[in-house]
């Protein structure tokens, strides 16, 4: 199969060859540093990192990362500004990378970060040599069923220990003969912040209220929590839900039966990956 080249122009940039220090031994020896970025604590989106001049940490060079970011809900990007090197490590992530470096200096940048994410790295002067890490079977689930739509309650539906994102919600509201009434139901988590609320008016007949979402990405701290507040005569029904949350537990919700999933592990037990293996 012949291989069609659309027009082009030829490169007109200086091309400076810069060394790589993959196979270079480190005169001190193979060393790495930790440091763990609180974006909470944090006044900006950037931080800085210089491992010369008045830096106690004793590196000639750096030639890898190893960066978990799956307490971070968004994009950390590592920056080199010597080389214009830039490494991407998703939200939920892991893994260890080579950089394109001959500088010790840098800056980790994760816009829009939250007050509870935290971006973990490790500096290498020397490349170790991958491994394959098994994934963990760190997922659990649990289920809320029979719950009276028509009294005001609040209903734990993930367990307060667990923080986490929850990436889709499905709620099926079984109503049964109700006077007219208009249901309100919200997922708050143990900070008493509201993730989700939606306004349900029910009709005189009985019915069948499918609610699916997707794409939610509702980070919560300290558990969830579904509340139903009934504004009327709702006098009975049932509700099954699931949702499905980022490394965290799977759970229920109040209004009837109730089952919220959430995909994941509590952060002491975070869900793995196949990557190459730290230092």
């Amino acid at each position: 199969m012949p291989l069609t080249v659309p027009p082009f122009t030829q490169f007109q940039g200086t091309l400076f060859p810069l060394r790589g220090l993959w196979n270079a031994t480190p005169a001190e020896g193979d060393r790495f540093i930790n440091a763990e970025i609180d974006w909470g604590s944090q006044n900006t989106s950037a931080v800085q990192f210089s491992l010369s001049g008045n830096s106690p940490v004793a590196l000639s060079q750096i030639v890898a990362l190893y960066v978990d970011n799956r307490r971070c809900g968004v994009d950390a990007d590592f920056l080199f500004p010597d080389s214009g090197f830039l490494l991407t490590v998703p939200g939920r992530a892991q893994g260890l990378f080579p950089v394109l470096t001959n500088s010790l200096m840098f800056y980790c940048i994760a816009q829009g970060a939250a007050s509870i994410d935290v971006t973990i790295l490790q500096v290498l002067n020397s490349l170790p040599p991958p491994i394959p890490l098994l994934p963990s079977s760190a997922q659990t689930s649990a289920g809320v069923s029979g719950i009276n739509a028509g009294t005001n309650a609040t209903t734990p539906i993930i367990a307060s220990t667990i923080s986490g994102t929850i990436n889709s919600l499905s709620i099926n509201l079984n109503v049964v003969a109700p006077a007219p009434a208009s249901l309100t139901l919200q997922l708050i988590d143990g900070t008493g912040a509201v993730l989700w609320l939606d306004y349900i008016t029910v009709p005189t007949t009985a019915l069948n209220i499918p609610i699916n979402l997707s794409g939610l990405n509702l980070r919560f701290r300290n558990g969830v929590s579904l509340v139903a507040s009934n504004s009327g005569g709702v006098s009975g029904g049932s509700a099954d839900s699931s949702a499905a949350a980022t490394r965290y537990i799977r759970s229920s919700a109040i209004v009837g039966a109730i089952t919220c999933s959430p995909t994941g592990s509590p952060s002491e037990s975070p869900q793995g990956t196949e990557m190459a293996g730290p230092p």
